[in-house]
C-alpha cells in the first residue's frame, strides 16, 4: 500500500512539473512571440559582392532577364482583367456585384501588398485559357492577422471550377495547414465545368479533397470563413456551409444543390433563386448561414470584424533590420546567365542577406554545395545554395546543416541552382552519391521548421528531390523567370500543339517555370529583384504559423494535463 502511494504521489508530482513547464512555455511563446527573429549579425563574414556591370556575359543577362519581364508583366496584365472587358462590364454594371480583386483590397488592410499565389495558373490548358485558374488566391493581413484568401473570379466563365482551379483550391488549403492561416472562401462560382467533371471529383486530390480539408483544418483550430457573393451550386454548397461562420449577401447571392431549372424539370415547379436558396431562406429559415448583408460591402466589412473574434494573438515579429549593402536591381543581370557559378552565387547572397554578411558553414568541404547562416528581414535562416551536381561530401554537410537548423528551430532556405544531369561513372561512386543524397532527401523531408524553395537557375532529376523540391511541400516555392525544372512528376498540359509551336512559347514546355506555374507545380515567377521582399514575406508568413501552430500544442497538452 504504501509503495502505491509512493508511486502516486511521484506520479502527481511528475504531472505538476510536466504543467509548470508547459505554462512557463505558454507564457515565454506569449512573452516572446517572434523568436524565429534574429537581429542583423554584424560579427558574420561580409560577403564580397561587387558586380561588372559593363561585362559582355553581365550585360546579355540583363538584356534576357528584362525581355522575360516584359513578357511577364504582358501577361500578368491580361490575367489580372479576368474574363476581359465584357464579361467584367457585366458583372459589374448589369449583375451588380464587385469585381474580385476588388473585394480582396477591400478586404485586406489598407497598408497591406498581398502576396499573390498562383497568378500565372490556368494559362494554356487543353481546354483553353482560364485566368489564374478562376481562383484569385492571396496572403495578406486582416486587422494585423495574417490570413489567406480564395476569391472565385465569376468573370471567368463564371467561375465555374476546372481541374486546375480545383488543383490552386487544394493548393490553398495546403498553405492554410502549412503556416497556420486563418482562411477566408469568397464563393462565387457556378459549380464544376460540366464537360470536365470526371477530372473533378473521382481521385483523392480532386474536388471532394476540398471539402475534408475544410473538416481537418477545423479539427486543427484553423478558422475558415466564408462570403458567399455570388452563385453555390452542387457540391459548391458544401464550402460555405463546412466553414465556422458564413456571411451571405442579400440579391446575389445563393446556395442550393440544383438551381431552379433543375426543380422546374424535376417537378414542374416554378422558383426563383432568391426562394430556393437566396439569404433570406437561409439566414431566416433554414439557419445554414450566419450573417446576413444587405451588400457586399457590408459582407466584406463583417467578414473583417470576424477576425476580431479569432483569439489568435498578432505575433509580431522584429522590424528592425539591415538592407544588403550591394543593390538588389543588380540581380537580373546575374539571373538572366546562362548558368549561375558560384561566385555568382556569393553575390546573389550578398543581395538578399541583412548587411550582406553570411556565416559560411563547412566552406572547405562539398565544393558545389553552399551552406551557412544569414538574417533576410531580421529572421535568421539556414541557406543552402547549390551550384553544380551534389556531392557525397556536399550531401553529408547538406544533413548535417539542415539537422542543425532544424534543432534549433531555424527556417530554411533552399536556392536551386543546377540545370544539367549528372551521371558518376564507377558503380560504386554512383552508389555512394545516392546513399548520401538519400539522406540529405531524409533530413529536410523531416524537418518541422519552415522551408522556402526559390529555384533559380534550374533543378534536374534527384536534384530537385535533394534540394526540397515541389514533391516534398515547402511552405513556399517560387522560380525566377529563366529557370527549369525537369522531374518525374510534372504534369503534362496535354496540349496538341507540333513542335514549333512548343519551342517558341514556354508555356508549352514542360519544364519551364512558365508552364509548371500554369499548371500549379509551383506558387508562381518573381522576378530576381524581388526575391528579397518575397522571402521577408513568406518567411514573416511561415514563421508566425510555426510560432501559432507550436502555441496551439503546448496549450493543448496543458489543458489534458489539466483533466
Amino acid at each position: 500500500m504504501q509503495s502505491i502511494c509512493k508511486f502516486s504521489m511521484k506520479t502527481v508530482a511528475g504531472h505538476l512539473m510536466k504543467r509548470m513547464r508547459l505554462s512557463q512555455a505558454v507564457k515565454s511563446l506569449q512573452l516572446f512571440p517572434g523568436r524565429c527573429v534574429s537581429t542583423f549579425n554584424k560579427h558574420f563574414k561580409m560577403l564580397k559582392g561587387e558586380v561588372d556591370t559593363k561585362n559582355q556575359q553581365y550585360i546579355k543577362g540583363l538584356e534576357h532577364s528584362m525581355t522575360l519581364k516584359q513578357q511577364i508583366q504582358s501577361i500578368l496584365s491580361k490575367v489580372k482583367s479576368g474574363g476581359g472587358e465584357k464579361a467584367i462590364h457585366r458583372h459589374t454594371i448589369v449583375n451588380k456585384k464587385i469585381f474580385v480583386r476588388e473585394r480582396l483590397k477591400m478586404l485586406f488592410d489598407e497598408d497591406c501588398e498581398f502576396l499573390e499565389i498562383g497568378a500565372l495558373a490556368g494559362l494554356r490548358m487543353n481546354y483553353g485559357d482560364v485566368p489564374a485558374a478562376g481562383l484569385v488566391l492571396g496572403i495578406g493581413k486582416i486587422h494585423g492577422k495574417w490570413g489567406i484568401v480564395a476569391a472565385n473570379d465569376g468573370t471567368v466563365k463564371g467561375g465555374a471550377m476546372f481541374p486546375v482551379t480545383v488543383a490552386k483550391m487544394l493548393r490553398a488549403q495546403r498553405l492554410a495547414l502549412q503556416n497556420f492561416l486563418p482562411t477566408v472562401y469568397l464563393v462565387d462560382s457556378g459549380g464544376g465545368f460540366l464537360t470536365h467533371q470526371a477530372e473533378l471529383f473521382p481521385d483523392q486530390d480532386h474536388g471532394g479533397r476540398v471539402f475534408r480539408n475544410e473538416a481537418v483544418l477545423a479539427s486543427r483550430g484553423i478558422p475558415q470563413i466564408s462570403v458567399v457573393c455570388g452563385p453555390c451550386t452542387a457540391g459548391g454548397a458544401y464550402c460555405p456551409t463546412m466553414t465556422q461562420e458564413a456571411i451571405i449577401v442579400k440579391g446575389i447571392g445563393t446556395l442550393y444543390l440544383g438551381g431552379p431549372p433543375l426543380v422546374k424539370a424535376a417537378i414542374q415547379e416554378e422558383v426563383t433563386e432568391e426562394e430556393l436558396g437566396g439569404a433570406d431562406l437561409h439566414c431566416r429559415l433554414s439557419g445554414c448561414l450566419d450573417y446576413y448583408a444587405e451588400n457586399e460591402e457590408e459582407a466584406l466589412s463583417v467578414c473583417r470584424d470576424i477576425f476580431l473574434t479569432l483569439n489568435m494573438e498578432n505575433i509580431q515579429t522584429d522590424k528592425s533590420y539591415s538592407q544588403p549593402v550591394f543593390s538588389v536591381e543588380e540581380l537580373p543581370g546575374l539571373a538572366g546567365q546562362k548558368s549561375i557559378a558560384k561566385d555568382d552565387l556569393y553575390k546573389i547572397l550578398a543581395r538578399l542577406l541583412d548587411g550582406s554578411v553570411f556565416q559560411e558553414f563547412k566552406e572547405q568541404y562539398g565544393s558545389n554545395l553552399i551552406t551557412g547562416f544569414g538574417n533576410i528581414h531580421g529572421f535568421l535562416v539556414g541557406i543552402l545554395a547549390n551550384c553544380g551536381p551534389v556531392s557525397s561530401a556536399d550531401a553529408l554537410k547538406g544533413s548535417h546543416f539542415i539537422q542543425l537548423c532544424n534543432h534549433r528551430e531555424i527556417p530554411l532556405v533552399f536556392l536551386q541552382n543546377f540545370a544539367s544531369q549528372d551521371f558518376p561513372e564507377s558503380g560504386l561512386e554512383k552508389g555512394l552519391v545516392l546513399k548520401d543524397r538519400a539522406n540529405m532527401i531524409a533530413a529536410h523531408a523531416c524537418a518541422t521548421v519552415p522551408k522556402i524553395t526559390i529555384n533559380m537557375g534550374g533543378s534536374v532529376g534527384d536534384h530537385d528531390f535533394i534540394m526540397c523540391g515541389w514533391s516534398f511541400e515547402p511552405n513556399f516555392l517560387f522560380s525566377w523567370p529563366s529557370a527549369q525544372t525537369h522531374s518525374n512528376y510534372h504534369r503534362e498540359t496535354g496540349n496538341s500543339m507540333d513542335d514549333g509551336k512548343k519551342a517558341t512559347d514556354p508555356f508549352l514546355q514542360s519544364t519551364s517555370a512558365f508552364s509548371r506555374s500554369a499548371n500549379m507545380l509551383q506558387d508562381g515567377i518573381i522576378f530576381p529583384e524581388d526575391t528579397r521582399q518575397v522571402l521577408g514575406t513568406c518567411l514573416e508568413i511561415a514563421c508566425v504559423g510555426y510560432r501559432r501552430s507550436r502555441m496551439k500544442k503546448v496549450q493543448t497538452t496543458s489543458a489534458v494535463l489539466r483533466m
